[in-house]
């Protein structure tokens, strides 16, 4: 019975990352851990004092993933992160290898399909 609870919910989140992924601009939101439940459009910078070390979002395909992207330099793979107007764009793209093997960019807070 609790499982079909869950399911507008789900079919809500999933409408929202499509939605944000054709339409929609990402936003900032910094954090001093990562979302236990992320927010589809919202780009979660993790860290302390202005120093982040990890970028994390909704996949936005629609499959719900959190995607962490590592920021510091010390250990790889690494994207580096610029704000403008707190528009987020991540370089390099973000693919993944395995479940729905999305490929997209992050420019000035839109997704780019690759």
């Amino acid at each position: 019975m609790r499982k079909w609870r869950s399911i507008p919910r789900l079919v809500s989140l999933w409408l929202q990352d499509k939605y944000y992924s054709r339409w929609g601009r990402y936003r900032v939101i910094e954090e001093e851990d990562l979302p236990d439940d992320a927010i589809p459009g919202k780009l979660y910078l993790v860290g302390e004092d202005g120093r982040y070390w990890i970028a994390a979002m909704r996949c936005p395909c629609g499959c719900g993933t959190l995607l962490e992207m590592n920021l510091l330099p010390d250990s790889e793979p690494v994207w580096s992160l610029s704000l403008a107007s707190t528009a987020p764009t991540l370089h390099p793209s973000v693919w993944r290898k395995d479940g729905c093997r999305a490929h997209f960019l992050l420019r000035n807070g839109r997704v780019v399909w690759c």
